[in-house]
């Protein structure tokens, strides 16, 4: 069956529409009202991006997903309860009208979006518990709309089918380019920029950032043509990683600046932290430290606020660089082993190559050992994982070393960032990998997250055909562990 026009479709009185650019139903329903702290409850509904649509019986549907926010009461007391409610890990929505409201509990992945096809009638829930009589809630959302929760993870002809296995010769590149293919194909403007920007991210970790610019671009006028500003937000952050590697930071902090603004305009946290990390990223660059650590003190704080450890390690190690770029040595000394820890709790092998650029630092030493080459195997992480771009920004910031010796001081934290590029040449050997039942159980999850794209997270950046194989590796919002 054809998509759903869902911009057709008649919603009850005191549900909101929410704007979605990628051609997805998004809903508001009032939940429940609150009168203890003058705040209420708001049911976020909408459909899996790219789920599968079933007809049977003259009804359709796909699978879909809710979240539970409440809505803060007026006044700074009622706000900052809102705030102090709202656990790690939880979301702050902007619903549609300017109320901001706090995810509370976990997102639900078991429902259905329920319609009827003839136009004329109008669904009932009798209708609905005849074809779903084991549904644990049936709520209408308009004359011939209803969410059908309990359903989603059985097997059923109506539910969305779980991801097929992937090849074990689907790399990023070719998932990329058969994407654009395909949504040029069939002229879905939403799914081409989609594919646009994640291609032009994979080539970007290529090491080809003009090819990348070369995509990113038209996927971000498309996405303003769509009215998209969650997605023109994400291609803002990666076309302006681009523009650093080009040795372009007047127009990568341009493009930062919009995409922060973008992400605080929309109450997305998660967006706004990477943003944050960026504005870090191009401060450092033009060799301002002080700038770069305030930005990447308020991203740490945005990060340890809703528990993603990874970019909490990130941030940690490039505060580390950016001290001893001002000579703190002892500070820098403890940022960098906070970074070491915690990567060492996430069972991350970059504990072990940044401790010991760590301990060279530490011991005034320098660095002129070649990074390590094995034949046949990626050249670097970014090759079959992705993840941060911020590796080939900083490598792109350091001048050329003067010292015959090698490198020495802020040079070598930065040179562990690079290595970590290196790492990924043995992952093929070295890695354990995942039992192909855990694998799918990873992939499932990622299909019904908001920040995936299909292809990649866009919370940590890297390939979920790749990561998900590495059992080591684990979501940065903790949907998944490793």
């Amino acid at each position: 069956m054809a998509a759903i026009d869902w911009r057709e479709c008649t919603l009850d009185d005191g549900i909101l529409r929410e704007s979605a650019g990628d051609g997805r139903l998004v809903v508001w329903r009032p939940a429940v009202s609150d009168g203890g702290n003058g705040s209420r409850e708001w049911e976020r509904i909408g459909n899996v991006a790219r789920g599968e649509i079933a007809v049977s019986d003259g009804l359709g549907s796909t699978a879909a997903t809710t979240i539970r926010a409440r809505e803060a009461g007026g006044g700074l007391i009622g706000r900052l309860l809102g705030r102090l409610g709202a656990g790690k890990g939880r979301r702050t929505y902007e619903l549609p009208g300017g109320v901001t409201a706090e995810q509370v509990g976990e997102r639900s992945a078991d429902g259905l979006l329920v319609w009827l096809e003839d136009p004329s009638a109008t669904l009932d829930e009798e209708r609905i518990r005849t074809r779903w009589p084991d549904a644990r809630r049936c709520q209408r959302l308009g004359p011939r709309l209803f969410l059908v929760e309990g359903v989603g993870t059985k097997s059923s002809s109506t539910t969305a089918a779980p991801p097929p296995p992937e090849p074990d010769d689907a790399s990023p590149r070719k998932q990329g380019e058969e994407a654009l293919a395909a949504a040029r194909a069939k002229g879905d403007r939403t799914a081409e920029a989609r594919a646009l920007t994640d291609l032009g991210i994979i080539i970007l970790n290529e090491g080809d950032p003009r090819g990348a610019v070369g995509l990113l671009e038209p996927a971000l006028a498309l996405a303003r043509e769509l009215g998209d500003v969650e997605r023109e937000a994400d291609v803002m952050g990666n076309l302006g990683m681009a523009m650093l590697h080009l040795q372009q930071p007047d127009r990568g902090r341009q493009l930062f600046e919009q995409e922060l603004a973008h992400a605080r305009s929309r109450g997305d946290v998660m967006a706004e932290k990477i943003a944050m990390e960026h504005m870090g990223l191009v401060n450092a660059m033009v060799r301002n430290p002080r700038g770069a650590l305030e930005w990447f003190a308020r991203a740490l704080e945005l990060a340890r606020s809703v528990g993603d450890k990874h970019q909490e390690a990130n941030l940690l190690w490039l505060e580390a660089i950016n001290l001893a770029e001002l000579d703190r040595r002892d500070e820098a000394i403890a940022r960098g082993q906070e970074a070491i820890a915690l990567f060492g709790r996430l069972g991350k092998p970059q504990a072990g190559w940044y401790g010991a650029y760590l301990q060279k630092y530490r011991m005034g030493l320098f660095d002129n050992e070649p990074m390590p080459t094995a034949p046949g195997i990626a050249r670097g992480p970014e090759s079959f994982l992705g993840g941060s771009l911020t590796a080939g920004a900083l490598a792109a910031q350091a001048p050329a070393q003067a010292n015959p010796k090698g490198t020495t001081g802020p040079g070598l934290l930065r040179m562990a960032l690079t290595a970590t590029r290196a790492m990924a040449q043995f992952a093929g050997s070295g890695f354990k990998t995942t039992p192909p039942d855990v694998r799918q159980r990873r992939l499932q999850v990622c299909s019904t997250c908001e920040h995936h794209t299909g292809v990649r997270c866009k919370i940590c950046g890297c390939f979920t055909s790749a990561k998900s194989r590495l059992l080591q590796e684990s979501c940065p919002i903790g949907k998944w562990p490793g």
